[in-house]
């Protein structure tokens, strides 16, 4: 998908808009899977969620959502139950998980305004406050919003501070000396901490980007952190690792932060990722862009942000780094993701930015029980001779078979209105349509072409062609694997 270069310009495998879309596949357009509701947690908008696997323990989803924090071990199957907490505003959150002397895996939740609270597997119902402290030499941790576990410590980044537990405490209410055990690193507002393999720590701000490798015992009179970039991050939780690198939301787009054949980081291109959706980044919200988050899941960085002047995320931008490119999915507010093991099967799921709803994303083909609207525009067609006049010919689409679905097609010739060249139904002859009764055979997948006459648009130099689907399709997928044009040129006439 490419809007920021002029439609006749941009490359033969690029098109103007891809709107709930997946091109994971390639020469596929597959329209794009959809979600499924787990539970209503209620009205207000969710805060955070958090996969917690914790090693010999059972798996949990958990949310926060308002001023209350509540887990799942199904969420597709298992109601939430809510837990005991001291919160007392609704705040984004931070959770991660963090090993624990003598009780093994817990993760720890944060909102910047209250204190830590530590839960562990066996007692969700009865958190630990961690107190707190803001620079003042008590041993608790300083409130924040920014917070990993990294080589057996808990890192806590605030005011330009990167504070550091013990190793491997039993109680992290009592772990931290912030007067001595504190690096200073001038990145600004603190945005997020990501500890990567051997290479230390990279840390976010809003107005810079370091790393730090620390010693097995960190010294913050000898471990000197080390800026990487002198571009910052606008919304912690979009600093999501993928692979060995690094994809995060600054004040340009979304831009990467790529391991070198050195093993060190680079900012790589001076343009961001997103670059070619210059659309998309120019509707952002920009004063409410601390909301936006991020997760990789199927081979794909899903990022959610406000748009249009949102005051929480309703957009979705999906990139895919095998082939860099980007595909928008409308109608998702999401405002916390996380990825969650069950029965063997990693699954993604999420809660609602504005009414607290828990949904698994990347499922099924529909969004609840609302149609997902799927729409194609091709690049500006000229057959290679932008100013000859082309007439006739044909438009030919290949399809595959999936159901009794209708795809409208439309053509625009000169950046005129959009004409409806007519509908292609997707209906198989042979293969048998859900519910059936069993025992049934399966017809092979056949492709399905359908040809659509151009003669009615008269002449034309340029031509766009617009596939829509928006309609509800079953269990059955729409797949889309040719659009290409036949046409004749105009003989052209001197006066």
């Amino acid at each position: 998908m490419n809007n920021r270069v002029h439609g006749s310009k941009i490359a033969d495998n690029q098109v103007i808009l891809l709107q709930n879309i997946d091109i994971g596949v390639p020469s596929e357009f597959r329209k794009r899977l959809g979600n499924d509701i787990c539970e209503d947690l209620g009205n207000d908008g969710g805060t955070g969620a958090f996969g917690f696997e914790p090693d010999g323990g059972t798996n949990v989803l958990v949310v926060t959502h308002g001023a209350k924090l509540e887990h799942s071990a199904n969420p597709e199957t298992t109601t939430f139950t809510e837990d005991k907490t001291n919160f007392t505003t609704s705040l984004q959150t931070t959770i991660f998980k963090a090993g624990e002397s003598g009780e093994g895996d817990v993760f720890l939740v944060g909102n910047g305004a209250d204190d830590w609270f530590r839960f562990e597997p066996d007692a969700y119902n009865s958190p630990q406050d961690l107190g707190s402290t803001s620079g003042t030499g008590n041993d608790s941790p300083p409130k924040s919003t920014v917070g990993t576990y990294y080589r057996n410590r808990v890192w806590i980044l605030k005011s330009n501070l990167l504070y550091f537990s013990d190793a491997y405490p039993a109680d992290y209410s009592t772990a931290f000396d912030t007067v001595t055990n504190a690096f200073r690193i001038p990145v600004g507002t603190e945005r997020a901490l990501m500890g990567l393999r051997d290479s230390g720590l990279v840390v976010f701000g809003q107005d810079q980007i370091w790393g730090l490798n620390p010693s097995v015992t960190p010294a913050p009179t000898t471990d000197k952190p080390e800026k990487l970039l002198d571009i910052g991050c606008v919304a912690g939780n979009t600093a999501v690792q993928v692979g060995d690198d690094i994809l995060f939301l600054a004040k340009d787009g979304v831009r990467g932060l790529f391991r070198t054949k050195e093993d060190k980081l680079q900012l790589g291109a001076s343009y961001p990722l997103s670059y070619a959706l210059k659309e998309e980044v120019d509707s952002i919200s920009w004063a409410y862009i601390t909301k936006a988050c991020a997760v990789y899941f199927d081979n794909k960085y899903f990022i959610s942000l406000p748009v249009d002047g949102g005051t929480y995320n309703n957009e979705v931008w999906v990139y895919y780094p095998a082939t860099q490119g980007w595909t928008v999915i409308t109608g998702w507010k999401v405002a916390a993701w996380a990825k969650l093991t069950v029965q063997g099967q990693e699954k993604l799921f999420a809660i609602d930015a504005d009414d607290g709803k828990v949904r698994r994303y990347w499922h099924d083909n529909g969004d609840d029980t609302t149609a997902i609207d799927m729409e194609i525009i091709t690049r500006k067609i000229d057959m290679g001779q932008p100013l000859i006049y082309k007439s006739g010919g044909e438009l030919k689409i290949i399809a595959e078979e999936s159901g009794n679905y209708n795809l409208s097609v439309y053509a625009s010739k000169d950046d005129q209105d959009w004409v409806l060249l007519g509908t292609m139904n997707l209906a198989s002859g042979t293969a048998p349509t859900l519910p059936i009764a069993l025992p049934f055979t399966l017809a092979d997948t056949t492709l399905k072409t359908e040809e659509f006459h151009l003669d009615s648009l008269e002449r034309w130099k340029q031509l766009r062609i617009k596939i829509v689907h928006d309609a509800t399709n079953g269990s059955d997928d729409i797949k889309i694997y040719e659009i290409s044009i036949i046409t004749f040129k105009e003989e052209y006439e001197s006066e």
